[in-house]
């Protein structure tokens, strides 16, 4: 049995890798603002603005002495930060609870937080998702999981 050449299968290869290249880039790329920047809290609790959901990827909190809460923006100004926002798009970020209390996720107005997203436990970082639920002008709404 004769066996083909490998270089016969990586002009197919490449040209598939580059296809699926296009089209992430234009699902990605035109949704949001490029996230890239970390927001250390420190000992203080935090209630986010709408530019800080879409430029801040990893929010920091000191909770050594006490319990902190992370109030969200609300679900109009999440939504916003999309240019073509359809229900089902998501963004996400992680939070930090650098010591032995927790994090507690609180939503702002029409934000909904799910008990598995509510409370970051002590020394631990977690990854929460925020999913529109509604991008209508006026009832804009989103669940944090």
């Amino acid at each position: 049995m004769k066996r083909r050449s490998p270089r016969w299968y990586i002009l197919p290869l490449l040209v598939l890798l580059v296809l699926s290249s296009f089209s992430l880039t234009s699902c990605l790329g035109s949704q949001r603002t490029p996230v890239s920047a970390f927001y250390d809290s420190g000992a203080n609790d935090l209630t986010m603005t709408g530019s800080q959901v879409g430029t801040i990827a990893l929010f920091r909190f000191d909770t050594d002495a006490s319990q902190r809460t992370l109030t969200t923006a609300s679900a109009a100004d999440i939504v916003a930060l999309f240019s073509s926002p359809i229900v089902g798009s998501l963004t996400s970020l992680a939070v930090v609870a650098d010591g032995i209390h927790a994090v507690v996720v609180s939503g702002g107005t029409n934000v909904t937080v799910k008990p598995s997203a509510a409370i970051i436990a002590g020394n631990t970082t977690r990854i929460i998702i925020l999913v529109l639920d509604n991008v209508t002008k006026g009832s804009e709404a989103v669940t944090i999981y």
